[in-house]
């Protein structure tokens, strides 16, 4: 019965993947100059064509207002501001934000180790 239960597991974690769009690694040092690796994996991503949007490059970031991105909260922000970028994460999830003209795609990753939790 345990391994078929194992198995379902499996199977199911297995057509979740089937459906994420991409992975995101990052690669921060912590306090003792050691590296570490986060790894997350996409849930939602869309992009958005508004002339209207406040948000018109990586500078425009510091605009946003979101809870679950306090800066207390963040383990890293990065930019590239050569690809126009911008990529913020915590333990849990992470998300990149690319700015084009007209618009701006975002990606919201969940973290791989999360995700691994709340299939056990």
């Amino acid at each position: 019965m345990k391994k078929l239960a194992t198995a379902v597991v499996i199977g199911v974690f297995s057509l979740f993947l089937t459906g994420c769009y991409d992975v995101l690694s990052v690669v921060t040092v912590n306090k003792n100059g050691e590296k570490v690796v986060h790894n997350y994996i996409s849930l939602i991503d869309g992009t958005v064509y508004d002339a209207t949007v406040r948000l018109k490059n990586w500078q425009d970031t510091e605009q946003l207002k979101d809870d679950d991105f306090s800066s207390e909260d963040l383990l890293f922000t990065i930019v590239s501001k050569k690809e126009n970028i911008v990529v913020l994460g915590t333990t849990e999830y992470a998300m990149e934000i690319k700015f084009f003209d007209g618009g701006y795609k975002y990606t919201a990753f969940m973290s791989a180790d999360g995700l691994l939790e709340a299939f056990k």
